[in-house]
């Protein structure tokens, strides 16, 4: 089978420092190929940038090109405003349970 995380970025700033990443793995269903966001995170300092947004684009690009991914999916509490509103607004995730 496949090693996870399938799929890595980071983000560096300009002094090559890591400052935020994302993981992610394919969800082994050979009928429905989908990925799964694993962890995503921003150092506090560079939220608001469009960083997340980014890193996520990138790795649901990445899925759809490499693994023929039909849809991603993830998990984030409802009491995290700031990653909900990243993931229902911005990214235009579906809610499918609360």
């Amino acid at each position: 089978g496949l090693s996870w995380p399938q799929l890595s970025y980071i983000a560096e700033d300009d002094k090559k420092r890591v400052v935020g990443y994302v993981l992610a793995k394919m969800e082994e269903d050979e009928e429905e190929p989908h990925g799964h966001i694993t962890s995503l995170a921003v150092q506090r300092e560079y939220r608001r940038l469009g960083l997340a947004q980014k890193l996520m684009n990138q790795t649901a690009r990445a899925m759809v090109e490499v693994y023929s991914c039909r849809y991603v999916s993830l998990h984030v509490r409802v009491s995290n405003r700031a990653a909900y509103h990243l993931y229902s607004e911005v990214l235009g995730f579906r809610i499918t349970e609360t």
